[in-house]
């Protein structure tokens, strides 16, 4: 097996450093070939991956949620056929793709994953041209994880994302959107919209976001927050601390593709990262990537 080890130092608090040398001695004892690619210019990330397309039999990724996501971008530009498997290795500071198929920090329990028949097929989402695993949102709260200082991230960890919100606390957001799936369209105000594929979103778990999230369905869901006043952010309090739960006068739809009108032109969060302006198209790549996933939520996601 020809494994390329992907990792970012930059990722949370720089763990992945202290841990290099024992994945590295995990793998050669295992009898596996070994590569390494250190991410140091995200933005050149995609097209280096790409250039992988058929050199590994596995992208062994260790990073956060960034740097899964630029990885990903890179291989859905390659030959389906000749695509590696993906195991995640969780060193970010949220980790939601991870956590959503239950991958933890104990490094040699994910590696141990290689040995393993626990691969699945997982959707890959589409906003625009650009590819996203498990969630993209826009309005209000939704510029937090990427307008913010990455050295004071590093020192207060996921606190620091609570502490950027209170920039945007009480800035409106009167967004006039106008959704169409294949079944209806929907013209409403909202402050804020989130579109999620599992039950992980900022580092919250959001078990009550949809019935049974499923990762290989072909669809993706969708929120719609609609009443927007001085104090909606309060609303987004009890949105967490329900775990997602559907509150009165807002919209939840669930489909495999959405064109959603925005304005004005606020930008999406794709993954944690900035994504495209306005109005986009959504749609879902079905089963697309092998992933590797801890056995307890194979059932239960796949």
């Amino acid at each position: 097996m020809k494994i390329l080890l992907i990792y970012n130092t930059a990722s949370g608090k720089g763990h992945i450093l202290r841990d290099l040398d024992k994945i590295q001695s995990y793998i050669e004892h295992n009898g596996w070939n070994l590569d390494l690619y250190e991410v140091k210019e995200k933005k050149e990330i995609v097209s280096d991956i790409q250039s992988k397309e058929g050199k590994y039999d596995v992208f062994l990724i260790a990073g956060g949620d960034g740097t899964i996501h630029s990885v990903v971008n890179g291989m859905m530009k390659m030959d389906r056929s000749k695509r590696p498997r993906l195991l995640f290795l969780p060193y970010g500071t949220t980790n939601d793709v991870a956590s959503m198929i239950s991958l933890g920090k104990n490094v040699f329990y994910n590696l141990a994953l290689l040995k393993s028949n626990h691969i699945e097929k997982m959707d890959i989402y589409k906003i625009n041209e650009e590819y996203f695993l498990y969630a993209a949102a826009i309005g209000k709260f939704s510029n937090v994880s990427y307008e913010i200082n990455r050295k004071r991230l590093k020192e207060v960890g996921s606190l620091g994302y609570l502490m950027n919100a209170r920039h945007d606390l009480f800035n409106h957001y009167h967004m006039k959107i106008k959704v169409t799936s294949k079944d209806l369209t929907i013209e409403r105000k909202s402050f804020l919209m989130i579109l999620a594929a599992g039950s992980r979103v900022g580092g919250f778990k959001l078990d009550k976001f949809t019935k049974s999230p499923k990762l290989n369905d072909g669809m993706i869901d969708l929120r719609i927050f609609t009443r927007n006043h001085m104090f909606s952010w309060t609303k987004m309090i009890w949105f967490y601390l329900f775990k997602g739960r559907h509150f009165h006068n807002d919209i939840h739809l669930h489909a495999n593709a959405f064109k959603i009108e925005v304005t004005p032109d606020y930008p999406w969060n794709v993954d944690g990262e900035k994504g495209p302006l306005g109005s986009v198209n959504v749609s879902v790549h079905r089963q697309e990537l092998d992933v590797y996933v801890n056995p307890k939520s194979q059932h239960k996601l796949f």
